[in-house]
């Protein structure tokens, strides 16, 4: 081979390596922007679980905290 068919040779693939690589890139931006909305999907039902958490143990502690006055009332009802 002459340095000219060389050169070429080495060009081609220089250009293939670049192109395959730039797909490569936007492969990743794509995947990379898809994980990005199911993390924020993830973090809203997050979000949802732990207020209905909260709501559930504020019911429970106000319930709990309550016991005395619905003791005092039943043992007035069997009076």
């Amino acid at each position: 081979m002459d340095d000219n068919t060389v050169q070429d040779l080495k060009q081609f693939i220089q250009t293939t390596i670049a192109s395959q690589s730039a797909q490569i890139d936007e492969r990743f931006k794509m995947v990379d922007e898809r994980f990005d909305k199911v993390e924020s999907k993830l973090d809203d039902l997050s979000s949802s679980v732990a207020e209905a958490i909260d709501k559930t143990n504020e019911s429970t502690d106000s319930q709990i905290n309550n016991h005395e006055q619905r003791i005092t009332k039943l043992e007035q009802k069997t009076v």
